[in-house]
């Protein structure tokens, strides 16, 4: 275990078990601080729901567990049906290198050739550092020695009240669209407008309903592609990306995990924010490509801003 901390309060502890956020302590509008993240005992990891985790080689999911990949099909992990979700036994279900640099901490991980059916030797690198304003920087990197596919993210549940569920916490995104998805959770293709529909967040309002599963389309231009904020403890949670998309979960699953202190966290307990290309581009010509060709480094940084008022 890795722990950060800043002078205002916070302190940020990472595992090496899928370079996990275990805990995120942030002090509320009266200074008193709470664990913001749902995470497990040391011995709980690798953690059911992939609890804060490092996911990849392909965060969300792929159709039919297969893409085209220069004139060949590639066949991955089924995991989730006959689709693949955060690449089978991927990169949260493996163990990490953790050691400190200045600023954070340094997580390293080599996916070995065909590990999970995706091509070629993967070095992945995440970067976390935290600022004294309050942000926890998440800074990516990936290089692999073939072409093949990468969509990285976080799998933090972010509860600001830290208990109970998240439906009467505040969010914003800023979101004009969303992804349109079958049965299976694959994308068909559309964007679909928010306005008029329970995915309008373009104002900061209380979550209620907690089924949502979805990639929204971030504005690229936003100063916050995302807020979040508990009204009863004034905590609050800001979010910016380079990525294109923010998959936004509830936890609809999460009833009866088990997890710190011998808590059971409930459904609707966190929600996720998980920042990153869209879901299935492999297999989708027109969505921001998920190819990275042998030689080249993938980069992506994504901050998380905590506040209280």
């Amino acid at each position: 275990m890795f722990t950060l901390k800043n002078a205002s309060g916070m302190e940020v502890t990472l595992v090496e078990t899928g370079a996990s956020i275990q805990s995120i302590l942030v002090p509320d509008r009266n200074g008193v601080p709470g664990d913001v993240v749902l995470g497990c005992e040391e011995a709980g990891y690798p953690a059911p729901g992939a609890l804060g985790a490092t996911v990849g080689r392909f965060a969300n999911r792929i159709g039919g567990a297969a893409f085209p990949l220069n004139g060949k099909t590639v066949h991955v992990t089924p995991n989730e049906g006959k689709n693949c979700l955060h690449g089978g036994v991927g990169f949260h279900m493996r163990r990490w290198t953790l050691e400190g640099v200045e600023g954070g901490a340094r997580c390293r991980y080599l996916s070995a050739d065909g590990e999970e059916g995706f091509p070629g030797n993967m070095q992945v690198q995440l970067d976390v550092s935290l600022t004294d304003s309050g942000s926890l920087n998440l800074d990516y990197q990936a290089i692999c020695d073939a072409d093949t596919v990468v969509n990285l993210t976080n799998h933090s549940y972010f509860n600001l009240a830290c208990g109970g569920t998240v439906l009467e916490q505040e969010l914003m995104l800023a979101a004009d669209h969303y992804l349109e998805v079958d049965m299976g959770l694959i994308p068909t293709g559309k964007l679909i407008p928010v306005e008029g529909t329970d995915f309008d967040f373009r104002s900061r309002r209380p979550i209620r309903s907690g089924l949502y599963d979805h990639c929204f389309v971030l504005q690229q231009d936003a100063p916050w592609q995302a807020e979040a904020w508990d009204p009863a403890s004034g905590r609050g949670l800001r979010m910016k990306t380079d990525l294109p998309g923010v998959q936004l979960y509830c936890g609809a699953g999460l009833e009866g995990v088990m997890g710190k202190g011998g808590v059971r966290y409930q459904r609707f307990g966190g929600f996720c924010l998980e920042t990153q290309l869209y879901p299935d581009s492999p297999n989708r010509p027109e969505f921001p490509s998920a190819f990275l060709r042998a030689g080249e480094c993938w980069k992506s940084r994504t901050e998380f801003a905590f506040f209280a008022e």
